[in-house]
């Protein structure tokens, strides 16, 4: 299972970084203007590395809360 934190900045970016299970960083930190962009990358990632069992982690700065869950197929955030 692979481990994707998402980070909601307080310039309304998103912050990305994708973990395996050794919580090894997979890729370096990616940042997007917008949600269209950041799931348009999340599919394309997804293929690279062959994964689609994970844990996502929501932290946002703005509202100051974490959201976690498991997602079994195609990553889609809102």
């Amino acid at each position: 299972m692979k481990i994707l934190k998402v980070l909601k900045t307080n310039d309304h970016k998103f912050e990305i970084n994708l973990y395996n299970e050794d919580l090894t960083n997979l890729n370096t930190k990616e940042i997007f203007d917008d949600l269209y962009t950041l799931n348009f990358y999340l599919q394309a990632l997804q293929k690279k590395y062959n994964f689609y069992e994970t844990l996502v982690i929501i932290h946002d700065k703005v509202k100051n809360e974490v959201n976690l869950f498991k997602n079994n197929g195609e990553i889609f955030l809102e």
